[in-house]
């Protein structure tokens, strides 16, 4: 019995018990809960029926409030994703009028409801799921006047907020439940405080962009591979008439989530359309858009916080939305007809439009497409080392149905599982993925055409040339091993006489049959353009595989042409040849520049931020020390913003008599920092200085780079047309004179 203001709560623990079955949800839901596996119907009858504990339904981007006369207490996700973050007072109430407005607005649909409450929030600090208890009253009592610390539904949820009187009551009641809610308080704990450092700003990026409540994979391009080629787009819009995808999306590191469709678990897109005309195919889970039903009313696209549905244009060609191809697409699958008997009554002006993974096709088109394997599909949780949907601790890993340790017996779990992978709780949320790229090249979990064919093109191509590069060797350097020796003796000849005609030089069959392959491979090496430019050729293979033949071939191709020479380039008969060489040069540093540049400004933000805390945690007993530290970084970073106008080559110099001037100051900043903390510490904070103006320094150059970059191909494009004329002219007078 549980007595509350000195009255009695129950008289009959049975009826009690019953009672609350009957009348209040919390009882059931209690029961559900495994953390009260051990508690009989009784205890959970007087729970309920003292109302100790709070059953919760809560609508996705929704503030959980502590309920009147609830004191200490605790909550408990039965089912859902909650969050904890530190909002502005003035934002949240204006969000609020906002959502107010939108309820009132949306029989008619004149407002739309606010965005997620994730990207209201100044930080996230905490992701929470199923069977996680977290400390309720701890925000409360950490909020202050400026910022209000608070927990929030991403998804709809449901919890029990239990007060904290009910868990000193169960310590004499039920001692195996007090002691499994301990436990549980003590994993969620440990999980929270092993997020440190740059673990935070990744932790804000996964739920802020959403990425908690995607569904089982995400699209993601890695930087570091791309080649800003964009047949990704472009094969999606040749597929379905419209682009569905859109890259430079919500980018962290070297990692880039682009804009597209990610099958939300709770997706937002479908409870405004009243025609059916998207809805969530029950096999497959795809969220896929019917679009002989469409009417062109936006509220999928408007209710979309990641942008991932267009509306096109069918009426209009002058507007900008508009797109033939989608149209005429929709036009000869009969998709925009209405009238009486089709999905609409009246003609459609626009149709929204969205990925929808190439439902019905073999492969996805814009994955397929991607040359370099850049463009990926991995799941979110996996990548970021989360517990996602179905993970489990290793209380339950590996033990059999219905004979799962006890949480209190087991322990707080300091693995998790995300599919098929198990993590340990330090290895949450790594900043390596995104620092240095995850080097995923066979597609991930999208579905692509065969790629087994590059491996082989490059073995070819090598072992050719190797075998050739073999026989010029021995010729030169010992005849009688040659091939041509052999063949020349097996035909009769003496073998000094053989001996004495084993050579090689410029002109000799040998030569010729080099020069032949070398042109063959530096044709076929125009290919990848050419599969570009038609739009069947890219059927015969992949456009990786064609890619694989332009490198293979670039390389190979001029070494070919290196023999056919040999090695005499003095004349002007090698003017091909030195043409060659500026097409080869300016392949490779295009090649170089479209995979450091993307590295190089991608990653600096991640570790400057990741240096900046280390020197915060490394002050925080000598704040004076921390101070001087950001006065140092931020004069640096001010000089380095004063580099902003003036040229590539004077900022290059500059960067130079920068660094000449950093070994002075950077001896009195050291000096200042001793002065101010234990040396070992200073010594230690000073080296993260050096860090922090090295990176913001190359923040600076990466600018410029990224403008070189852009304009490669004009050097490389030139020089082979000028390798083509120059060669057929090389042919055409060779052939002229023998």
């Amino acid at each position: 019995m549980i007595e509350r203001g000195g009255s009695s709560a129950v008289t009959s623990a049975t009826r009690c018990a019953d009672a609350a079955a009957d009348i209040d949800p919390s009882w059931t839901a209690l029961r559900g809960a495994p953390l009260f596996r051990d508690a009989g119907d009784e205890v959970l009858g007087q729970l309920a029926a003292a109302q100790l504990v709070l059953r919760l339904e809560l609508p996705r981007d929704t503030l959980l409030e502590v309920p009147p006369g609830i004191r200490d207490p605790l909550c408990l996700v039965i089912a859902g994703q909650m969050s904890i973050g530190v909002f502005d007072p003035e934002a949240l109430a204006e969000r609020g009028r906002r959502q107010r407005d939108a309820a009132l607005g949306e029989q008619d649909g004149t407002l739309m409801p606010p965005g997620p409450l994730a990207r209201t929030a100044r930080r996230n600090l905490a992701l929470l799921g199923d069977g996680e208890l977290f400390n309720l009253a701890a925000l409360v009592q950490a909020s202050d006047g400026d910022d209000r610390i608070a927990a929030f539904s991403l998804t709809r949820a449901l919890v029990l907020v239990i007060a904290g009187e009910a868990m000193r009551w169960l310590a004499a009641a039920a001692p195996g439940v007090a002691e499994a809610a301990a436990s549980a308080l003590a994993s969620t704990s440990a999980r929270l405080r092993a997020i440190t450092g740059v673990q935070h700003e990744i932790l804000d990026f996964y739920v802020r962009n959403g990425l908690s409540v995607a569904g089982p994979t995400v699209r993601l391009r890695q930087l570091d591979l791309c080649i800003d080629c964009k047949q990704c787009e472009e094969a999606c819009e040749d597929r379905h008439g419209a682009q569905r995808l859109t890259l430079g999306g919500y980018e962290l590191g070297l990692l880039d989530f682009v804009y597209t469709c990610r099958t939300c678990r709770d997706a937002r897109c479908l409870s405004p359309c009243e025609h059916d005309a998207i809805k969530r195919d029950a096999r497959s889970g795809e969220v896929v858009i019917h679009e002989d039903r469409c009417i062109g009313c936006s509220l999928c696209a408007l209710s979309c916080p990641y942008g991932a549905i267009q509306m096109i244009d069918v009426a209009e060609p002058d507007m900008p939305a508009f797109q033939p191809r989608f149209k005429a697409r929709l036009d000869k699958s009969g998709k925009l007809a209405f009238g009486p008997g089709k999905g609409r009554k009246a003609q459609a002006r626009r149709i929204a439009s969205k990925c929808d993974h190439c439902a019905g096709y073999a492969d996805q088109a814009c994955v397929s497409a991607c040359p370099t394997g850049s463009l990926i599909e991995i799941s979110p949780a996996a990548l970021f080392r989360v517990p996602g949907p179905g993970a489990r601790g290793d209380a339950a890993a590996g033990s059999a149905p219905g004979h799962e340790p006890h949480p209190a017996r087991a322990g707080y779990p300091r693995t998790f599982a995300t599919g098929s992978a198990e993590w340990h709780v330090r290895d949450m949320l790594p900043a390596r993925p995104f620092v240095d790229g995850i080097a995923v090249r066979d597609s991930g979990a999208a579905r692509v055409r065969a790629r087994r064919l590059s491996l082989l093109v490059w073995a070819l191509g090598l072992a050719a040339f190797a075998g050739v590069l073999a026989e010029v060797v021995l010729r030169w350097f010992h005849p009688t091993w040659s091939i041509s020796y052999t063949v020349m003796r097996r035909e009769g000849v003496e073998p000094a006489l053989a001996a004495m005609n084993v050579s090689y030089l410029a002109g000799t069959q040998l030569a010729l049959t080099c020069g032949y392959l070398g042109t063959a491979l530096m044709v076929l090496s125009m290919a990848y353009l050419v599969q570009r430019r038609l739009g069947w050729f890219w059927r015969t293979a992949t456009n990786q595989f064609w890619l694989d033949v332009h490198l293979m071939t670039g390389v190979v191709g001029p070494l070919f042409i290196a023999l056919h020479s040999a090695l005499r380039l003095t004349t002007w008969v090698s003017i091909p040849f030195w043409s060659m060489v500026a097409v080869v040069v300016s392949g490779v540093i295009g090649r170089y520049l479209y995979t450091l540049v993307p590295s190089l400004t991608s990653k600096h933000d991640l570790a400057i931020l990741a240096h900046r805390r280390a020197i915060t945690e490394l002050a925080i007993d000598h704040p004076a020390a921390g101070d001087h530290a950001y006065q140092v970084m931020d004069r640096e970073a001010r000089r380095s913003r004063s580099a902003w106008e003036i040229g590539l080559v004077p900022l290059l110099l500059w960067v130079l008599a920068d660094d000449l001037r950093r070994i002075w100051t950077r001896r009195r900043d050291r000096r200042a920092l001793t002065r101010l903390a234990p040396r070992r510490i200073a010594r230690r904070i000073a080296r993260r200085i050096d860090r922090v103006v090295a990176l913001e320094r190359r923040n600076e150059l990466a600018p410029r780079g990224k403008a070189l970059l852009r304009s490669w191909k004009r050097v490389h494009v030139p020089f082979s047309i000028a390798l083509l004329g120059t060669m057929l002219a090389h042919i055409a007078i060779a052939l002229h004179v023998f």
